[in-house]
């Protein structure tokens, strides 16, 4: 059985990915893949997903990057684990234009951490922000199926200005995979790739809709 909303006032359409993906590669997608991403939260309403990962590890590079993001809003992990319980909630921002994205990791021994970023289709693109307006620019691409995410440059904006950011001030690629698993079940995998450092952050787990 797919996974699916709760309830259908819970969401509203969003064509959006759609749009920014192509017709063909959008009907390459698995079906449960373009139901997941042909809706967003209504006003007031969020949709949940529960799993695992079974996996958050980061190099020694990708740590001092974890923590150096806590400065504008924790939108990595940072620590590692294996078999980490994580929930994911999903909103639309208070403009109602992005949805955000809220990730919560249950590290054992420690409090909860929510890492929080907003996904949001603009006229160049699908971007996501963080804190304090940095951002990247993200393209999307089928494959066997499943959602591909990766990462095309990183941004500063402020108010109207948006200014890109020079390669060696960005961690490097982010690819992050959404791929279906039957069963109403989901894979979610992220990497984060330096050009000098290498692999520097890798996240993998499976989710369910609650």
């Amino acid at each position: 059985m797919q996974a699916r909303p709760a309830t259908a006032t819970a969401v509203l359409p969003d064509p959006s990915f759609r749009a920014l993906l192509g017709e063909l590669a959008w009907r390459r997608l698995s079906p449960a893949v373009r139901q997941r991403f042909a809706v967003k939260p209504a006003p007031g309403s969020a949709i949940l997903y529960r799993g695992t990962m079974r996996e958050v590890r980061a190099s020694w590079a990708g740590k001092l990057l974890a923590q150096l993001c806590r400065l504008i809003g924790t939108p990595l992990a940072p620590y590692g684990g294996r078999d980490v319980p994580v929930s994911v909630r999903l909103r639309l921002d208070a403009e109602g234009n992005g949805t955000v994205w809220e990730r919560s990791y249950h590290f054992a021994h420690r409090a909860p951490v929510t890492c929080r970023s907003v996904k949001r289709a603009e006229p160049s693109g699908l971007v996501e922000i963080v804190g304090t307006g940095i951002g990247m620019a993200l393209a999307l691409a089928e494959c066997q199926g499943a959602l591909h995410f990766r990462s095309t440059g990183y941004f500063w904006r402020w108010r109207r200005w948006r200014l890109t950011l020079p390669r060696w001030l960005t961690p490097g690629e982010m690819h992050v995979v959404h791929a279906d698993l039957g069963g109403g079940r989901f894979r979610f995998a992220m990497a984060v790739t330096h050009p000098r450092f290498g692999e520097m952050i890798r996240q993998d787990g499976v989710f369910v809709e609650e």
